[in-house]
């Protein structure tokens, strides 16, 4: 089995534990900190990719890494979100059908792209049909900044963000795949937020418990 690891298989696997951390960090009470491994889970998805595309694989070799990759997303963006949301707060009997709705689309969003792909068009980019869910890693610490400004309107623009996130994983709309530019401005979007989080996110933020290390 482990002839199968590489770097970008490595890179997966970090954002495997990533998302681990990020369950944990919520259950004992570090949001902030949970929303920052969230972030860097959705950043592994991004480099894991740019590495794979670089190195000499075989078909099986290929085949081996998209399937890690999505058991990762399924978990790292499809499980974990939840359990950070609902220690956000998300926790009324409306909201965590909500939480389970995300999951579902999480789910489904991703064995539709392992059976059908990408979407190829004469003359046009790549594109995904539906958001992919590696977004959700940079769209939910993005709306729980509302969190470091107003702690009672965090509840609400996860509440907003959650079920829209879910709805455009599974729509029927079409999403150009990112390149040039946008492979450098879309992570660094997301290492700003991880600077936030890990920096700030230490004082006060809405289920904060105590400090990280006593």
């Amino acid at each position: 089995m482990v002839r199968f690891m590489n770097r970008a298989n490595a890179i997966t696997l970090a954002g495997a534990c990533a998302g681990l951390a990020a369950a944990l960090l919520a259950v004992r009470g570090h949001v902030a900190y949970a929303f920052a491994a969230l972030i860097v889970c959705g950043l592994c998805d991004v480099f894991d990719g740019l590495v794979a595309r670089r190195l000499e694989r075989s078909e099986e070799e290929k085949t081996f890494g998209g399937r890690l990759d999505s058991l990762v997303d399924a978990v790292s963006f499809g499980a974990v979100p939840p359990v950070v949301l609902h220690e956000a707060g998300l926790r009324s009997p409306p909201e965590l059908l909500l939480l389970g709705l995300f999951l579902c689309c999480a789910v489904w969003r991703l064995a539709y792209f392992d059976t059908v792909g990408l979407v190829q068009e004469p003359g046009a980019r790549p594109r995904y049909r539906g958001l992919p869910t590696t977004f959700s890693a940079l769209a939910l610490p993005l709306a729980g900044t509302v969190g470091f400004h107003d702690p009672q309107a965090l509840r609400l623009a996860l509440d907003v963000a959650v079920p829209a996130l879910a709805l455009f994983m599974i729509a029927p709309l079409r999403f150009p795949k990112p390149s040039g530019v946008w492979y450098v401005l879309i992570p660094a979007c997301g290492v700003g937020l991880l600077v936030l989080y890990a920096v700030w996110g230490g004082g006060h933020y809405p289920g904060n418990a105590a400090p990280l290390v006593p």
